[in-house]
């Protein structure tokens, strides 16, 4: 079997259990992921599960993008299994850093001018909103598909995000919404960035050879 059809096999067990009905009724995470994802109102009480939910949501996430092949370089007279290794460490720690700044910005913008009150999940609605669509551009990653391709599902995705916090908060406006995520990614992007090359520098330096390659 070659990694391609592994990946392919993985993309499609992956999509297969995020669809499941059964499943989203056992994770509601799962089932607000779905609801958002079909553009479906969501309120704050359906965001009320277990924080360890969303946590399994964000490192899932980040255990599919570290298993794209574009981040498994390692130098040459590296064994082929460290390459998974370092590209899922880079995956799950770019896609935590990502996560905690988005949500950090976002409580901070959707407070001020007391749009928002506070009271609510907010972890947990942009783990749900991130879930789906996130998964899926991590699937087209995995099978080295074209950025262009990837592209329009990350813009759906952010607008999934933009509808599920305009429900969720009302008094928070479409267009302020997606000014509250442009304005949380750069800051999120640059510290994925960071993280990234501080991964990529350690795992290097432990790579025998890895400092001359």
């Amino acid at each position: 079997m070659t990694l391609f059809d592994f990946n392919y096999g993985l993309c499609f067990l992956v999509t297969s259990t995020l669809i499941n009905q059964s499943l989203a009724k056992k994770l509601p995470v799962i089932g607000a992921g779905q609801r958002m994802m079909l553009l479906k109102r969501v309120a704050f009480p359906d965001l009320v599960f277990p924080r360890w939910q969303s946590v399994l949501a964000i490192s899932f996430i980040g255990v599919l993008f570290g298993l794209a092949p574009r981040l498994h370089a390692v130098p040459p007279d590296a064994p082929a299994w460290l390459g998974v290794v370092v590209g899922l460490v880079t995956g799950l720690l770019t896609t935590w850093a990502a996560f905690l700044v988005i949500v950090a910005v976002l409580r901070w913008w959707f407070k001020r001018g007391g749009r928002w009150d506070g009271q609510g999940d907010l972890f947990n609605l942009v783990a749900a909103s991130w879930l789906m669509l996130d998964s899926f551009c991590a699937n087209l990653m995995m099978l080295n598909a074209p950025p262009f391709l990837v592209l329009p599902f990350w813009l759906y995705s952010l607008w999934v995000g933009t509808k599920a916090m305009a429900s969720a908060i009302p008094q928070a406006s479409r267009g302020y919404c997606i000014a509250g995520i442009a304005i949380g990614l750069l800051p999120a992007i640059a510290a994925a960035g960071l993280v990234f090359a501080l991964v990529r520098a350690l795992m290097t330096g432990l790579v025998p050879g890895g400092a001359g390659a």
